[in-house]
């Protein structure tokens, strides 16, 4: 047991160094998450500490007031910014502490549930997830919610064991901040459901303690979503709850594009590509076991909110929602691993793990044909080498010693060696994969965005406490639905409040609305402009460009040079 604990505590402290990468990295890219989180933590220090009031910057002349989470995590950045200054490295040693608490809870849970071997390898996977890494120091309310997930998941399986009070209690607020942190958690209610089941029947959901249990989960969350909900219908500002459409309909039957979206995203960030071996390897092994039913049941319920919420989960852009799959993806990685090493060969086992192996192969040829996947060809050649190299070192090892291999009496200790070593060899080009992630997620953070260089190449030539007009995303998604197109990151970093115009809606007209609302300045993106053919040159003949940089420019909505009424000099 010490050799574990020493083991698990150099994971550990491998685990903190990993996120403590970016903790000084300041808000230079074009998040707006991260932008929204950073202003309403300033919000609050300027215009009132109320936390039930949290105020955006993409406001256009109201107060400000926005429909989202319960805004714990920014209001915790506030208290910070009034005790030490506003330093945008706070919000992240914040997220940095709820990740390493994350890391201590997923530990507890892996040795609550697995053999010790099958610990330390669920750890090392979770460790160098890039998911969960890229949470960790993110300004984002998912470091809060992972970790309330993770201790909502462990005191729910305590309290099945020894029906304690105190793991419910527990599990019970642990739970009510999931869902407070992020609505989208509650998915973990189905998990629980499905233990409860899988335990006690299904007339255990009937008991009082399980309504108990359901009605102190969730009455909190829905106090505060209706209160968010009426902020969204009195001021029309919502990041992206009530203006933005997502939930599938019945084109996720037509559509391939939400399920592949979905596949996407778990293949090459949750599960990554050869780590599904040893999944399916604890599926095949180890399937009846309490820790693999508890995971199965756990990605079935992940399973079930990706495909109701496929116009949000299938997207490109919403990789970190996947993290929630890290956790049991981890432990079953640590029960293939652990399963495959006590291995007595069969002859079906063989020949489960080779059509297991033949099928992802077949799979990612699939995808990459069809263009879906992010492999790096190279990589994959790198980690051909390597295997190749490594079969090469085994045949020799085995026929330097081959009086030993006929004292073990049988082919099948050939055979044994052959899928272990297999298997190591999957363990480590797994996280071959998980590091040349995380090594490419640091270069695309540490570069400091363009667009951040234009707003302060423009921040003195607009005056303080002026509105502004900037460029949004798209108004729907390809599929005509509508989406949160507010892009909040050019307000922050201008530090100036304002209106967003969506893509579709680009116009001299709308404008000139703007503009009788108080607009007094325009940052048009060029990218953005270009999917309007003819506006920009609109523009240029209708306002006065003050300043151009590589990515923006800068117009002066000026009153005295328009007609409000037909957009003309």
């Amino acid at each position: 047991m010490k050799k574990v604990t020493l083991i698990l505590v150099c994971l550990f402290i491998l685990g903190a160094g990993l996120r403590a990468a970016n903790l000084r990295r300041p808000i230079n890219t074009t998040s707006w998450r991260e932008s929204d989180v950073a202003a309403i933590a300033r919000n609050y220090v300027r215009e009132g500490m109320n936390p039930f009031y949290p105020r955006i910057d993409w406001r256009g002349d109201g107060p400000g007031y926005a429909e989202m989470e319960f805004p714990l995590y920014p209001w915790m950045i506030a208290i910070c910014y009034k005790l030490f200054g506003l330093h945008e490295s706070i919000g992240r040693i914040i997220s940095f502490i709820f990740s390493i608490l994350s890391m201590f809870v997923f530990f507890r849970l892996a040795l609550f549930l697995l053999p010790e071997k099958g610990a330390i390898v669920a750890s090392l996977f979770y460790i160098l997830s890039p998911l969960v890494i890229g949470i960790s120091t993110s300004l984002q309310p998912e470091g809060l919610m992972f970790l309330t997930y993770l201790l909502a998941a462990y005191f729910f399986l305590r309290w099945l064991e020894d029906e304690s009070w105190t793991n419910f209690s527990a599990a019970l607020v642990a739970t009510a901040l999931t869902i407070l942190a992020k609505a989208s958690a509650a998915h973990i209610g189905l998990l629980f459901s499905f233990l409860v089941i899988s335990r006690l029947g299904i007339r255990a959901l009937l008991q009082r303690r399980m309504w108990l249990f359901g009605v102190g989960a969730v009455l909190p969350s829905l106090i505060w979503y209706r209160h968010a909900h009426q902020l969204w219908l009195t001021y029309g500002n919502s990041l992206g709850v009530s203006n933005e459409t997502h939930w599938a309909g019945l084109d996720l039957f037509t559509n391939p594009a939400f399920i592949l979206g979905i596949e996407r995203a778990e293949l090459f960030h949750a599960w990554t590509p050869i780590g599904v071996i040893l999944v399916v390897a604890a599926v095949v092994l180890r399937r009846q076991s309490k820790s693999v039913k508890f995971c199965l049941y756990w990605l079935l319920a992940i399973t079930v909110f990706y495909l109701i919420a496929a116009r949000t989960t299938g997207d490109a852009w919403a990789t970190y929602y996947h993290v929630i799959s890290v956790p049991p993806v981890a432990l079953l990685v640590g029960a293939g691993m652990d399963a495959i090493s006590e291995l007595n060969f069969r002859r079906s086992l063989l020949q489960s793990l080779c059509l297991a192996s033949l099928g992802l192969i077949a799979l990612l040829a699939v995808a990459d044909l069809l263009r879906l996947s992010s492999i790096d060809m190279r990589l994959l050649v790198k980690l051909s080498v390597l295997f190749g190299l490594s079969v090469l070192m085994l045949a020799a090892l085995i026929l330097r010693h081959n009086q030993k291999l006929e004292s073990l009496g049988s082919r099948s200790a050939l055979l044994n060696t052959v899928v272990i070593y297999f298997s190591g060899v999957c363990l480590a080009a797994t996280s071959l994969y998980q590091i040349r992630t995380i090594r490419d997620d640091f270069r695309a953070r540490a570069d400091e965005g363009s667009l951040k260089t234009c707003a302060q190449k423009f921040a003195p030539s607009i005056p303080l406490n002026v509105l502004i007009a900037a460029s949004g995303g798209a108004c729907v998604d390809p599929t005509g639905f509508p989406v949160a197109y507010n892009a909040s990151y050019m307000f922050y970093w201008l530090d100036r409040k304002g209106f967003n115009i969506c893509i579709e809606r680009q116009s001299i007209a709308a404008l000139n609305i703007l503009r009788a609302r108080g607009a007094r300045y325009f940052v048009a993106e060029k990218s953005v402009l270009k999917l309007s053919p003819g506006f920009y040159e609109e523009l240029k003949r209708n306002f006065p460009l003050i300043e151009e940089c590589n990515d923006a420019y800068l117009f002066e909505l000026n009153p005295s040079l328009v007609d409000s009424r037909s957009g003309k000099r």
